[in-house]
């Protein structure tokens, strides 16, 4: 791992685990590194903590793109996207990071920024083209699906997880169920 994404990866491992509220000078201390490393990698403290988020969303969306980019029709292509989607989404290491941004967001309104333009846009990009695909959708109509589509496949179930209550898998394969049909019949 190159030196700039192992100081990435300890400020995003020191974020789940403290805050946001963690400073330069703690993640430079964790990293081994200098201040002023970090300072021209990253910018400062925001730079670092998009750098963060971009690792993670290596890890975060990598079984999505492959269902996505899989051979096959776009129906089965979609229905293996939705179950990676929340496959990724009720890891227990998703749903830290989901409650770490919506802790920080208040204080932070940039991070929250930050999470939004990098983890939830890629999403919706990666499974927008899909549904036009699928449903023969123009451009603005597949991304609306889409946000239905990701809605839906989160349900209440995506609330209860975060509040600490097990995901229902049954539960899980029923939103994915109506997900599906959902566009099936737009």
């Amino acid at each position: 791992m190159a030196r700039k994404d192992s100081i990435a990866q300890v400020a995003l491992e020191l974020y789940l685990e403290r805050g946001f509220g963690v400073s330069i000078d703690e993640v430079a201390a964790e990293a081994g590194a200098s201040k002023q490393t970090i300072y021209k990698f990253f910018g400062g403290r925001d730079g670092l903590a998009r750098a963060a988020m971009e690792l993670e969303l290596e890890r975060v969306v990598g079984p999505m793109r492959e269902a996505a980019a899989a051979a096959g029709v776009a129906s089965a292509r979609l229905a293996a996207f939705a179950e990676a989607y929340q496959d990724v989404l009720f890891s227990s290491r998703c749903l830290a990071m989901y409650r770490f941004v919506i802790g920080t967001a208040g204080e932070t309104p940039e991070f929250g920024a930050a999470f939004n333009d990098t983890v939830v846009e890629y999403v919706l990009g990666l499974v927008t083209p899909l549904i036009a695909e699928a449903t023969g959708a123009r451009p603005a109509q597949a991304r609306d699906l889409a946000d239905q589509f990701i809605g839906t496949l989160q349900g209440s179930e995506l609330n209860r997880a975060l509040a600490g209550v097990a995901v229902d898998d049954q539960r899980l394969a029923r939103l994915r169920g109506r997900a599906i049909a959902t566009l099936a019949s737009s």
